[in-house]
């Protein structure tokens, strides 16, 4: 097999999985067998192993001492902690350009709102996926491709932290408009504080929301917050 053809099948069996995992086929905790993914992918053991390792950089599945891979189970820390690394990877992005958003990503940005204005509940999991093509381009922007490679690394852990931690669908898709819109106009203004600013709260915002969920302090939190960024 060329190296090119082991290439797409390697990123076919990950995105199978990944699509397994997002679909709650294979659910948080459940212990992944790469021989029974090998038998129903038709492959060898070798591509599975690989797609495994991607998505444990991914931070979907984790590797644990006498039980071997499992999807990961989700906590409001680790979410905590991808939406930290968010909001500093845009700020970077967002300060290097000292707040001056190009054009054509304010235009994109303003696209990808227009289609999350009707998501149907049925197709919830697409809110997180317009969510993170809209932050998406506040980090394309400073065509870094260490800090894109960075943040990308986030990309489905934010699928998975919102999926699984946020309740009340309905209430979310109605308000997912107007928590984007704020960031969007900000770009457009040019300022380069206020854009930060309005990411900071925008991010800060899901968090509180899902202690809340949770029932858990946040004073601490908060702080730790404001204080790293």
């Amino acid at each position: 097999m060329s190296e090119l053809l082991y290439k797409t099948l390697r990123e076919s069996v990950v995105n199978a999985i990944r699509a397994k995992i997002m679909n709650h086929q294979i659910r948080p905790g459940e212990r992944i067998v790469e021989l029974e993914l090998a038998q129903e992918f038709h492959t060898s053991r070798g591509p599975i192993r690989e797609a495994l390792r991607q998505l444990e950089i991914e931070g979907i599945v984790e590797y644990t001492r006498n039980v071997g891979c499992s999807v990961r189970n989700f906590s409001v820390k680790d979410s905590y902690e991808v939406y930290l690394l968010r909001t500093n990877y845009e700020i970077v992005s967002i300060r290097l350009l000292n707040g001056k958003v190009p054009e054509d990503t304010v235009r994109n940005m303003e696209n990808i709102l227009e289609h999350m204005k009707s998501i149907p509940v049925n197709e919830f999991d697409r809110v997180f996926e317009y969510d993170n093509q809209f932050h998406e381009q506040l980090v394309l922007m400073s065509k870094l491709p260490r800090l894109e490679k960075a943040w990308k690394e986030l990309y489905y852990s934010n699928l998975l932290a919102g999926y699984d931690l946020l309740a009340e669908k309905e209430k979310i898709l109605e308000r997912q408009y107007d928590n984007h819109i704020a960031i969007l106009e900000a770009c457009k203004e040019g300022d380069c504080n206020k854009i930060c600013q309005e990411v900071k709260k925008h991010y800060w915002t899901t968090i509180f929301r899902m202690l809340q969920d949770q029932k858990l302090e946040e004073s601490d939190l908060k702080k730790s917050w404001m204080m790293a960024i």
